[in-house]
């Protein structure tokens, strides 16, 4: 990505100003005030937005202009030449993101742009100032070491913020010392339940003497098993003691003594306190046994039912039954309302369909699609088209007939006046002989007419020519006389009246002819609309078919006009509403009986016996009817109870006491590891015996070496070499000891469920294991937070080794040449950076000058920067880091920065003199105040 051009409409100083820029290193250059911060702010601005009014960078608001904001165009080899314009809006901004093709966008595309790198990213690693390389330089170790992780993993923060969120998770739910967490306090409620269950344990009846043997075989279980370790471990460790072989066999012989004494220490009054509470112990335990004969004599005179022993059994399933009666007695008044409507419903529908014609077996006509809507207002079209052209036709033939009619009519009244037609040819004979007549005397009419124009004319040609006039006058009256001489035959005489009849009987004969023509255009006229009325009959009943058709093709009547399918589906959608809501009763009936069923079949079950009835409703009455039985029966029990409790009471106290003494005793004999009273007595006369020989044993074990964490030998054979075979046979017979152990222990708690079954301690222990779960549930969850962190965190610690390697190399070349050599390379190494020089010695970055670690961290930059190019490729911008560097360094870091890298654009601002000397003319911009 290259910035070319910089458009500012009003950003601080800078109005209504434009900049270019093109060369892969570019100068602006300036001194103090001329705005070069205020440049590199733009920018920032322009792809990220601008500062919020809360935030410690400036905004830059424009003092002398309304418009704040600007444009910044980019070229990208991903998107093509990109517009970046903000102007002022909501708090950071209105951006609009123009790509060459024309396409806009928002935030959202800046985003993709920029890789989903935020302003703190960019800031971090391609945007620095003097200030940033010092706040580089004051990072501790471990955000040093952060730093590195997300660069050399392509950036990934996100990542690294999951993890915390993970941590952060994790801690509310457990911290090793805290008290609010949910896994602390769930510890707490843990161990008070606990305590109670413990003291449920103690009021069941021989319970104490049970758990004292269980007890008793799960340490010795627990001996077992230690001893197992023990022995795999002496398996390994034999080989070394094979050096020893005289102190072994001396501290076998004294270890095999030892086993056979006691190892504890004797009080000095433990015998007479052992005496003393023999005594009491009797004395608890016959008032107890006199106790408990009178509680066996209460329940025999006490027997419950079958019911209430089925009740008491299955008492928290039971009592969920009887809490929730009034609910599903609500439930079952809402089944006989719901069956009611679903009844009125039915009925409603069958009358709907027996009114609208509708096979009670038949399915309701499904709502028409818009194809058939389509179809229906185009058949009704074409139809009434077609009704509309018939009736026309229809007005035409008749009219046509009646035409012809009259015609007919007209005829037969002119054919009585016409004549014959031989009458008619001799009246046109004599009309004929008339015409001549006439004709003759037109020629004598003409030539006066000739005469008279001869005249004229000759006199005209007088006044021209005299002799042509003479001439032409006389040729005239030569013409004039021979004309007059010619004459013609007379004809008979022809008189007016026929005249009149023969023009009559023409008219008549030409009126019959018309008449005759036009009936017969009539004629040809009503055939070919009698025709084309055929065909729109043909077209209607085709029409009619093709309806009828549709109708069974969509379940309608055959009954049913096309002007009332749209009324019928009025109907229809009110019968598919009604359907629909007779499905939904009838879904929900069948739910509410189903919920009932399972309810009854789990109450028969808990009672182990069957309704007389098969209905629900009677199911629920019988069920309703038990349970008044049982409670009345419960209450009979009251008495009883009140008489145990008072029994019971004392047994408690007694047994409490018994427990007490017996736990002391049981305290004391276990302090001896003893079994009974008479190896108690041995034990004083061993005691002696048995500090001589750990004395000696001291003695030898002190040239013996030792397992770590472990002071003592932990042989156990006679001879060393046959150490590996014995304790083979030992760890085989350790093994079935286990085992004999563990079925003693399996039927001891078969025993103890037995006694743990029923009455408050039951209550205890299942509340107890729930607790149990629930807290097991929390301890996965923090498990599984802290899994995933860790996993994140390996996964990016995999990523940094990856890609830090590449990364540090290129740092060190670069700081090696900035340094002429001195430094050669970089390491990192447990999270620390170590910088080898010349002669192989490393220094930490905080053992360098100032004027030497500032090229260091300003090499980590670009080496980050060029070694991520492939995959993030961002406009690099320098606000003059450099002013503590000498010349010599000042001019490699500005031939560094020059040569860096011609696909990464370096914007640079500053005001030394110096960097003049590498920068071409044309890729400098000079800013003044």
């Amino acid at each position: 990505m290259i910035i070319k051009k910089l458009i500012i409409y009003g950003y601080g100083k800078w109005i209504d100003t434009e900049f270019d820029v093109n060369a892969p290193f570019h100068l602006f250059f300036g001194e103090n005030e001329a705005g070069k911060s205020t440049l590199m702010s733009f920018i920032h601005s322009m792809f990220f937005g601008f500062p919020t009014r809360h935030s410690s960078a400036k905004r830059y608001e424009p003092k002398e202009s309304s418009r704040y904001g600007g444009k910044i165009i980019i070229k990208d080899k991903r998107f093509g030449e990109v517009s970046i314009e903000r102007v002022s809006g909501k708090v950071t901004g209105d951006v609009v993101v123009q790509l060459e093709d024309g396409t806009t966008g928002d935030e959202s595309l800046l985003t993709t742009l920029f890789y989903s790198k935020t302003r703190s990213f960019y800031e971090s690693i391609y945007s620095f100032d003097l200030k940033g390389i010092e706040n580089i330089q004051d990072l501790s170790k471990e955000q040093l070491n952060r730093f590195f992780l997300s660069i050399g993993a392509l950036g990934h923060e996100n990542f690294l913020k999951q993890a915390d969120y993970y941590h952060t998770q994790a801690g509310k739910l457990f911290k090793p010392m805290g008290r609010k967490p949910e896994i602390n306090q769930l510890q707490l409620k843990l161990k008070d339940k606990q305590r109670e269950v413990e003291k449920a344990k103690e009021k069941n009846e021989s319970y104490i003497d049970l758990i004292t043997s269980h007890l008793s075989k799960q340490e010795q279980m627990k001996e077992i098993e230690k001893k197992l370790a023990i022995t795999v471990e002496e398996l390994n460790y034999q080989n070394e003691l094979s050096k020893y072989k005289e102190t072994l066999e001396e501290i076998e012989r004294i270890r095999e003594q030892l086993k056979k004494l006691p190892d504890q220490k004797l009080p000095e009054d433990g015998l007479y306190q052992l005496k003393q509470t023999n005594s009491e112990v009797e004395t608890y335990q016959q008032k107890i046994n006199e106790l408990q004969d009178k509680q066996k004599t209460l329940q025999h005179q006490y027997k419950p039912s079958r019911e209430l022993i089925l009740y008491q059994q299955n008492e928290e399933t039971l009592n969920g039954f009887e809490q929730e009666l009034d609910h599903w007695e609500d439930k079952v008044q809402e089944l006989q309302l719901k069956k009611k409507d679903l009844s009125n419903l039915e009925q409603l529908i069958t009358e709907m369909k027996i009114r609208e014609d509708i096979s009670l077996a038949d399915e309701i006509p499904p709502a028409l699609e818009q194809s058939d809507i389509g179809y229906l207002n185009s058949t009704r079209n074409r139809i009434e088209k077609l009704e509309k052209k018939r009736g026309e036709l229809e007005d035409n033939h008749r009219n046509l007939m009646s035409r012809i009619n009259i015609n007919n009519d007209m005829m037969d009244k002119i054919e009585p006046k016409l004549m014959s037609l031989s009458e008619f040819n001799a009246l046109e004979a004599m009309d004929a002989d008339s015409t001549l007549k006439g004709e003759e005397k037109k020629p004598k009419l003409l030539l006066t007419a000739a005469v008279s124009a001869a005249f004229l004319l000759s006199a005209y040609l007088l006044t021209v020519d005299a002799l042509f006039a003479l001439v032409t006058a006389v040729l005239f009256l030569i013409v004039f006389y021979i004309g007059y001489r010619i004459k013609k035959p007379s004809a008979e005489a022809y008189s007016d009246d026929q005249r009149d009849l023969l023009y009559q009987q023409r008219n008549l004969r030409e009126q019959w002819k018309e008449l005759l023509a036009m009936n017969d255009d009539y004629q040809s006229k009503q055939e070919e609309t009698a025709n084309q009325l055929d065909k729109i009959k043909t077209t209607q009943r085709l029409i009619e078919e093709d309806f009828r058709q549709w109708k069974l093709n969509h379940s309608f009547s055959v009954n049913v006009a096309l002007s009332d399918v749209e009324d019928k589906q009025a109907v229809y959608h009110r019968l598919r509403e009604l359907k629909k809501r007779e499905s939904v009763l009838k879904q929900q009936t069948d739910d509410i009986e189903k919920r009932l069923k399972t309810q009854l079949d789990a109450f028969e079950e808990a009672l182990t016996r069957k309704f007389l009835s098969e209905s629900i409703l009677e199911k629920f009455k019988e069920m309703r009817s038990i349970f008044r039985e049982i409670k009345n029966e419960q209450r009979g029990m009251q008495e009883y109870i009140k008489q145990t409790e008072a029994v019971q009471h004392e047994i408690n106290y007694y047994v409490q006491k018994l427990n007490e003494l017996k736990k002391t005793k049981r305290q004391f004999t276990d302090s001896l590891q003893c079994a009974n009273d008479e190896e108690v007595y041995k034990l004083y006369s061993e005691q002696k015996e048995k500090q001589e020989k750990e004395t000696r044993l001291s003695m030898l074990s002190e040239k013996l070496p030792v397992k770590e964490g472990d002071d003592t030998v932990g042989l156990k054979l006679n001879h060393v070499k046959k150490n590996l075979d014995e304790l083979k046979k030992r760890h085989q017979k350790l093994s079935e000891e286990q085992k004999v152990c563990m079925k003693a222990i399996m039927a001891d708690e078969m025993k103890i469920r037995r006694l743990e079954d029923g009455g408050v301690y039951t209550e205890l222990l299942q509340e107890f294991e729930n607790e149990k779960s629930y807290y097991q549930e929390v301890v996965n969850k923090w498990t599984t937070l802290k899994t995933a962190a860790g996993i994140i965190e390996k996964t990016l610690h995999y990523a940094k080794e990856d890609k830090l390697p590449q990364a540090l190399s290129i740092a060190g070349s670069f700081f090696s040449f900035l340094t002429d050599g001195r430094y050669q390379s970089l390491l990192f190494e447990d999270d620390v950076l170590f910088v080898i020089d010349k002669f192989g010695r490393r220094w930490r970055s905080d053992d360098l000058s100032r004027g030497t670690v500032e090229p260091l961290y300003i090499s980590l930059r670009l080496a980050f920067i060029k070694a991520t190019k492939e995959s993030i490729k961002l406009p690099v911008l320098i606000d003059d880091p450099f002013v503590n560097l000498d010349d010599k360094r000042v001019r490699k870091m500005y031939q560094l920065l020059n040569d860096f890298d011609p696909d990464i654009q370096m914007i640079y601002f500053s005001f030394d003199p110096r960097i003049q000397a590498f920068i071409e003319e044309d890729k400098c911009v000079y800013l003044n105040k």
